[in-house]
């Protein structure tokens, strides 16, 4: 079972093996991300990107950030659409912000450890970069959550789950062959002390990714976390599961949002 995986993993990484170093990184210009009526169309680019880092091009604003790479990870079954206004605000702000378009039928420990690999390339490509962010919404949590502890920078990390299930869901940990605690939700490695890591969970009740679940599977005690639990509107509307990114982004571009 892990050489087959070892395998799959190798072969989604090959294309990217194989680039030269100046063109390592697809990209995506934003202008063709557009909002209203072709949202879900937009959405539907995202998740039709080959798998890897796509660099999310924005070079209509001058006085970006330069020094910060952004990245971040879709959950499973993606749509897109919930993260086009979020990717384009990012981008605005952002020379270095990434979509990282994975495959959800890989185990995240796995989809970690090709993630670390790409980023091993993004930072001798960025050598300026002094701070690294990452969100991870719904199953990109998990995936985010492994890949903290393969992170050894030395330098600032902010790891963001978003509406994520932490605690594993159905078969997961036994299929994935993860470590577990006694009550078997996932263990997940420690990491270094560099690593800020933040939970943002969604109102389990309106949540419809797991509000027909016995418990809550955002509830996890992770060592060193802080948590924020999100409130139940946004701007008017309901603050369910694909809206929780638009609102954790614009906490952390300090965009204020009414409830």
């Amino acid at each position: 079972m892990k050489s087959k995986s070892f395998l799959k993993i190798f072969l989604i990484l090959l294309p990217y093996l194989l680039l030269s170093d100046d063109s390592k990184f697809l990209q995506l210009d934003s202008d063709k991300l557009i909002l209203g009526e072709k949202l879900k169309e937009s959405g539907e680019k995202l998740i039709s990107l080959p798998f890897g880092l796509t660099l999310i091009k924005n070079n209509s604003i001058l006085n970006k950030n330069n020094n910060t790479i952004i990245i971040n990870v879709h959950g499973t079954r993606s749509k897109g659409y919930e993260w086009v206004s979020s990717l384009k605000k990012l981008s605005n702000k952002y020379n270095n912000t990434f979509f990282y378009r994975h495959d959800w039928n890989i185990c995240p420990d796995s989809s970690a450890l090709i993630l670390s690999n790409h980023l091993l390339d993004v930072f001798s490509n960025f050598q300026n970069a002094d701070s690294l962010v990452v969100f991870g919404h719904s199953s990109g949590g998990i995936v985010i959550a492994f890949l903290a502890s393969k992170l050894h920078l030395n330098i600032p990390i902010n790891i963001n789950t978003i509406a994520s299930p932490l605690t594993g869901y159905g078969k997961l940990a036994s299929k994935c062959e993860l470590d577990i605690t006694r009550d078997g939700y996932i263990k997940y490695p420690s990491w270094d002390k560099n690593i800020f890591f933040h939970q943002w969970r969604t109102q389990f009740e309106i949540d419809n990714a797991f509000n027909k679940m016995d418990y809550d599977p955002q509830d996890l005690m992770i060592n060193n976390s802080e948590v924020t639990r999100l409130p139940s509107t946004i701007n008017g509307r309901r603050l369910g599961h694909n809206w929780s990114i638009t609102w954790v982004i614009d906490e952390f571009l300090k965009i204020p949002h009414l409830q």
